[in-house]
């Protein structure tokens, strides 16, 4: 700012305001969202499978022609054996 020119006095109240606004925005708590999955429904544990490059392939086909994940697809083949 040039020395000749008075201060606004007004500009930092209003460049505070802003300011402490956006802090409390960027650090609100916000309580919406999804609640957390109980213990029951969280899936949580890993399963690892070795396939050979055909099998794989196999899988990734089907996938693809079913729109679904790989995991989701064998996740309900699994289902439909009642193994799970």
């Amino acid at each position: 700012m040039e020395k000749n020119q008075p201060e606004n006095k007004f500009a930092k109240r209003v460049t505070q305001r802003e300011l402490s606004t956006h802090v409390a925005i960027q650090t609100a708590k916000h309580p919406g969202g999804r609640p957390k999955k109980n213990d029951e429904t969280k899936q949580s544990e890993k399963v690892f499978l070795t396939l050979t490059k055909a099998e794989k392939e196999k899988i990734d086909q089907y996938a693809d022609r079913t729109g679904e994940s790989i995991a989701g697809a064998i996740r309900r083949a699994l289902k439909e054996m009642g193994m799970i």
